[in-house]
C-alpha cells in the first residue's frame, strides 16, 4: 500500500483485490483501438466507441474498489486492446490489480499481483494520450414512447443464440400489445426468423411499455454486446421512438459487488 506522501505523486489511484470482473468487462468493449478513462469522485468511466453508431461504457462506483482516491476530475485515452492484455499476462490466475495516474502525460500505471505467488509481480506502463470527449447519447426519460424491459442475462443470451447469426439486421420490436417483446432478424440472403417473448415470461424481470416502438440495426453492431451478454447476471433493454438503443449489463463479483457496461447503438434510418 503506499504511503500518503506516495499517493500526493498520483492524482488518481485505485486498487481492486481480484481483477476476474474487471477483466471480463474490459475484454467486452474491446471492439476499437482506444479507450477514454474519467475519473471522478463519482467513479471509474470507461469508453469505447465505433463511428458515430456505437458506444460502450464501463461504469465502476468507488464502492468497487478496495481503494479509490482522486485528486479532481482525470481524463485521457489509452489503447484499450493493451490494457487488456495487461490484464491478461497471469492468465486465469486470480490478481490483485492497482491502477496509477500522475496526470496529463503520464502513462497509467498498472501493478499485477497474483494471489498463488507472492513472490511474483509485474508492472505496466501504458502510454496515455489527450482525451477525446465521447459522443453524447441519451434517451429521454420524460418520453411517452420509452420502453424498459428487464431480462435474465443468460436467457437474453439464449436469445441471441438462436437467432441466424449470418443476418444482415436485427428488428427489435416492444410493444403493450402481443408479442410485447419480438427479436427479428432480417437479411436479402437470409431467411427471415425471429423470437418472441411475452410481458408474462419467466424471462422478464421488468417490463414497462406505453407505445410500441420497432427499429432496426446491424446485426454486426448488436453482436459487439455479446462478451458482456455472456458474464450478465442481468440485462436492461431500452428504447423509444427515435429508435437508439440502450443496454445495461449489470456483472456481478464474487463478492456480489455490481459493475455496469453500457451500449447505445443507433439504428438504421428506417425506423417505424
Amino acid at each position: 500500500m503506499l504511503t500518503q506522501s506516495q499517493y500526493d505523486d498520483y492524482k488518481f489511484v485505485c486498487r481492486l483485490d481480484h481483477i476476474k470482473t474487471f477483466h471480463a468487462a474490459i475484454k467486452s468493449i474491446c471492439f476499437s483501438d482506444f479507450g477514454t478513462l474519467q475519473a471522478s469522485e463519482e467513479g471509474l468511466l470507461i469508453t469505447v466507441e465505433q463511428g458515430k453508431s456505437i458506444q460502450a461504457t464501463i461504469f465502476i462506483s468507488p464502492s468497487f474498489f478496495a481503494e479509490y482516491h482522486i485528486q479532481d476530475s482525470q481524463s485521457f485515452s489509452i489503447k484499450i486492446n493493451v490494457l487488456a492484455e495487461c490484464l491478461s499476462l497471469f492468465g486465469l490466475a486470480d490478481c490483485g490489480i492497482k491502477m496509477l495516474y500522475k496526470g496529463e502525460g503520464s502513462p497509467l500505471l498498472i501493478l499485477l499481483e497474483p494471489h498463488d505467488d507472492e513472490q511474483v509481480s509485474t508492472e505496466c506502463a501504458i502510454k496515455t494520450t489527450n482525451v477525446e470527449e465521447p459522443m453524447e447519447y441519451e434517451l429521454d426519460s420524460n418520453s411517452s414512447s420509452l420502453n424498459t424491459i428487464f431480462m435474465r442475462g443468460p436467457d437474453m443470451s439464449n436469445i441471441f443464440h438462436e437467432l441466424d447469426k449470418a443476418a444482415e439486421e436485427y428488428e427489435l420490436t416492444i410493444s403493450p400489445l402481443k408479442p410485447h417483446f419480438k427479436i427479428a432478424t432480417l437479411g436479402v440472403m437470409q431467411a427471415e426468423s425471429s423470437v418472441e417473448v411475452a410481458k408474462s415470461s419467466d424471462m422478464i424481470i421488468l417490463f414497462n411499455c406505453h407505445a410500441t416502438t420497432v427499429a432496426q440495426y446491424k446485426s454486426q453492431q448488436i453482436r459487439l454486446t455479446n462478451k458482456a451478454l455472456q458474464v450478465a447476471t442481468k440485462v436492461a433493454i431500452k428504447t423509444d421512438a427515435s429508435g437508439l438503443l440502450e443496454m445495461h449489463f449489470m456483472m456481478q463479483s464474487d463478492a456480489q459487488e455490481e459493475m455496469y457496461v453500457r451500449f447505445f447503438i443507433t439504428p438504421l434510418l428506417d425506423i417505424s
